[in-house]
């Protein structure tokens, strides 16, 4: 088949790969550690809750460990068995994460692909590795100990006079001052977790609905290798020129042109020097982006021409270097003056008449940045540079790895026919994928995604979290309280007013913990502000959002104790105590 005979032609470059895939390292390292430190943030409310309920049953059995103190209990013994009971919940909780750990994995692999090709997908083992179990393994045994002394030293702290009287009496109804304080520290880290993940999953909204400049809708983008097909540097522009002539024919394809690296994709970008004009401070108000098309790439993509013209076949090697460079190209380099005509170069190569401009075209988002300043080089010309390196980016920028083809109504069948253009202008030429605009488009934005997603899991498991540890101290409380509770009704209370009652001991608590979030959540979001785009680190609105979810969640978590309470018989109350 032809295919088969296409197979034998191609060259397969391998890449060691026992450090990761490095271009997904440097891509997802800065996400990765933002989840790391949501994933610390969730590791803290679960152990708070643990210790919660630690310190609370150590509490109520406080008398049955005050009998075993009154006999001759050493006190290092019951806080041995304390901790030891603690360490077997790390543990356990450890063995079931690693289920956990190992789906998580798999799911990380799956948001960072979601929008991608499958043919496009890297192949990568999903199992969390050796290391890294053990790793988490030491940190779970770790906060097991350090979440666990306390409650252990607190419980063995009974004095034996208190296995003469009852535990109502000897701690009333007050509740331990560390109980509330991990509820204050829980409200608040649950606040940091929830206003965070609002922020990345608005920035996430803004990036699908933003502006790029052109329009994806009925439009492909094809993705080639050149380079890694060993096509000589004197065959590029009459292959592509071949490439324009066979695809232009295809059942439904009006326009096509190809770019070294299509939008939103990154450009190179260096210093420019504009003719006329003192050498620029090594700046980036300095720096522009830059890349080399085919004729037809601006109609190709619907980017309109504001001023002057497009490039155009008649830019070849036998005219002078000409560019077209972006309207955010113009304001920056020119100010209000008019930009048709005058010359620019690299700042480095010392030649600032190097490239006359013939157009000004529309902005196009480049790295999700709309104003960005960009220059557009013809495929058909090169210049000469005097530095190695700067002469070695000028012959590899001639390697054009996108080819984008307008096809308005998604015409059938176009993958395969391309596929066939492809192998007939040029059988050894690699392809890697064919897809449509707007799946690009949603796959550029696949590590926000990604990070938008975990970020919001992580929030809503703090919530949760956050949530029970509430409603077990709210619960704790209400027992303790049995008996006043009973008193309060006795003498008249209504069980409105003990709801009330109730409401208000847990509400002080979380409005302390958002009173000490709203700050935290703050900073937190001068630290990511980088990774967002369109929404300000300081956003009221999602902030009040979070803050109403979290006390809707305490007041949910705080009404079953409290109607509880209001239940109690007075009769009942007074008996028990």
């Amino acid at each position: 088949p032809p295919e088969k005979s296409l197979w034998r032609q191609q060259t397969l470059h391998l890449t060691p790969g026992g450090a990761g895939v490095s271009l997904m390292r440097r891509n997802y390292r800065g996400g990765l550690r933002l989840l790391l430190l949501a994933a610390l943030c969730v590791l803290l409310l679960a152990c708070a809750n643990i210790a919660n309920l630690l310190l609370a049953r150590g509490l109520r059995n406080r008398r049955q460990t005050a009998v075993h103190v009154a006999l001759g209990s050493p006190r290092s013994r019951l806080v041995r068995s304390a901790l030891v009971e603690s360490i077997l919940l790390a543990i356990l909780g450890s063995l079931a994460g690693i289920a956990v750990a190992w789906a998580g994995a798999r799911l990380i692999l799956r948001l960072a692909y979601a929008h991608s090709a499958q043919s496009t997908w890297i192949p990568i083992h999903a199992a969390p590795s050796a290391p890294v179990l053990l790793f988490a393994l030491a940190i779970s045994l770790v906060t097991g100990v350090l979440f666990g002394v306390v409650p252990a030293w607190t419980t063995s702290r009974a004095q034996p006079i208190e296995a003469m009287r009852g535990t109502g009496r000897s701690i009333g109804a007050q509740r331990h001052w560390l109980q509330n304080a991990l509820v204050i520290a829980q409200a608040a880290l649950s606040l940091v977790l929830l206003s965070t993940a609002a922020l990345l999953g608005q920035s996430l909204r803004n990036l699908e609905h933003r502006n790029l400049g052109f329009h994806p809708r009925g439009r492909y983008l094809v993705s080639i290798d050149p380079h890694a097909s060993g096509i000589p540097q004197q065959q590029l522009v009459p292959l592509f020129q071949e490439i324009r002539q066979r695809l232009r024919v295809l059942p439904g394809v009006r326009v096509v042109a190809a770019v070294f690296e299509a939008p939103p994709g990154g450009w190179v970008s260096h210093s420019i020097r504009v003719e006329g004009q003192p050498a620029p401070p090594s700046t980036a108000n300095s720096r522009s982006g830059w890349t080399r098309v085919t004729p037809g790439f601006f109609r190709t993509l619907g980017v309109p021409i504001l001023a002057g013209r497009p490039i155009t076949a008649a830019d070849d090697a036998s005219t002078r270097p000409v560019a077209v460079v972006s309207q955010a190209f113009a304001r920056r380099f020119f100010g209000r003056h008019n930009p048709i005509g005058q010359h620019f170069g690299p700042a480095s190569a010392n030649n600032p008449a190097l490239y006359t401009i013939v157009g000004v075209a529309a902005n196009v988002a480049v790295e999700n940045r709309l104003t960005q300043p960009t220059y557009y080089l013809p495929e058909a010309q090169t210049t000469r540079f005097g530095t190695p390196e700067a002469q070695r980016q000028e012959l590899w920028s001639h390697d054009l790895y996108n080819i984008v083809l307008w096809a308005p109504g998604n015409p059938p069948r176009v993958p395969g026919q391309i596929k066939k253009a492809l192998a007939a202008a040029d059988p050894g030429l690699i392809l890697y994928s064919t897809q449509p605009y707007s799946a690009v488009i949603r796959a550029n934005f696949a590590r926000q995604n990604m990070i938008a997603s975990l970020a919001g899991l992580f929030g809503a498991i703090g919530l949760i979290l956050a949530a029970i540890g509430l409603y077990g101290i709210t619960a704790y409380s209400v027992e303790q309280r049995t008996a006043e509770i009973g008193v309060r009704m006795a003498l008249g209370a209504s069980r409105p007013r003990v709801i009330r009652l109730v409401l208000r001991g847990a509400f002080t608590h979380v409005a302390i913990g958002l009173a000490l979030g709203i700050p935290s959540a703050i900073a937190a979001g001068a630290l990511i502000a980088s990774r967002l785009y369109g929404v300000a680190p300081w956003n009221p609105l999602l902030l009040a959002a979070a803050t109403l979810l979290l006390a809707l969640a305490a007041f949910l978590a705080a009404i079953l104790p409290a109607q509880r309470a209001a239940a109690v018989n007075p009769t009942h109350a007074l008996r028990s105590e």
